[in-house]
């Protein structure tokens, strides 16, 4: 009997060393695909209509159908429980492909169908470094292509920054857009406080519209701080008197620059990890 972990393909529970994929679908082939990455706790998804909203705007950029919101959930909560992972912390992964199409789309009108995966593995309760060194790097993100604001299957140069920021002894990576401007974390969302105030970069700077980002600009409206999405630089970065990043996995996390004096993260950022914590629990009733 295998012991690889159990993943949900196509409308059945399978041992990930059985799933297949054809060498012509072209999620595997050119990258057409997209996916989702949610947390669970105990269990349960948190945010997960957020992410399925975050699923159906990218998909349908590429033009790929989605199953319905209810199918989808009863997959998720299956692969979590079929992986005994109903305690602790899982990343649950949820991808969908374009399938074996031609590459010039199956017409006007018509959604593509390929594969529809959730896996799930199981995560540490907390980062494995409660302040994530940062450092710039010189990969950007082009914020006038046609897959910006989208989360796709094509991520390489995100993981191409990110493993730039490891070997150079950081754990993420600060990535500009063309026009220079700070756009966001290889695999995270970035803001600032300076004096009290809260800012991360636009939707226009071609960051990813990220889905603890807009819980957090939200916690911050909810709580009376001033929070702005603007145009940043990579001054205001450096000058800030706080800096954290938010992802459905690192949640809300204090960074500084790789060699900077910074062993913990400053009040405002305490607060808001905090307050997320609360929404967690409020959301799935803890």
């Amino acid at each position: 009997m295998s012991d690889a972990p159990i993943v949900w393909m196509n409308g059945e529970l399978v041992a990930a060393d059985e799933v297949r994929v054809s060498p012509f679908d072209l999620g595997l082939a050119v990258g057409w695909g997209v996916f989702e990455t949610m947390p669970s706790y105990e269990g349960e998804v948190f945010g997960f209509l957020r992410h399925y909203g975050r699923l159906k705007y990218s998909s349908s950029v590429l033009g790929i159908a989605v199953p319905s919101a209810e199918g989808l959930k009863k997959a998720v909560d299956e692969v979590i429980r079929a992986n005994g992972f109903g305690s602790g912390r899982a990343r649950v992964r949820l991808s969908l492909s374009g399938g074996e199409n031609p590459l010039v789309g199956t017409g006007a009108g018509t959604c593509a169908r390929g594969y529809v995966m959730v896996t799930a593995v199981e995560i540490p309760a907390c980062p494995t470094t409660p302040v994530a060194k940062l450092v710039a790097v010189p990969f950007s993100h082009n914020e006038e292509s046609g897959l910006s604001g989208c989360k796709t299957s094509s991520y390489g140069n995100h993981l191409r920054a990110l493993r730039a920021a490891v070997a150079a002894g950081a754990d993420e990576a600060v990535m500009t857009n063309t026009t220079g401007a700070v756009c966001e974390g290889a695999m995270s969302n970035l803001f600032i406080v300076k004096e009290g105030g809260v800012k991360t970069p636009s939707l226009e700077s071609g960051c990813l519209p990220g889905v603890t980002r807009a819980v957090v600009l939200e916690l911050c409206r909810e709580h009376g701080i001033a929070a702005e999405e603007g145009h940043m630089t990579m001054a205001e970065v450096e000058a800030a008197d706080e800096v954290f990043l938010t992802s459905s996995i690192r949640e809300v996390q204090a960074a500084c620059f790789h060699g900077a004096d910074c062993d913990a993260g400053g009040e405002v950022t305490r607060l808001l990890a905090g307050w997320y914590q609360e929404r967690i629990r409020e959301e799935l009733g803890r």
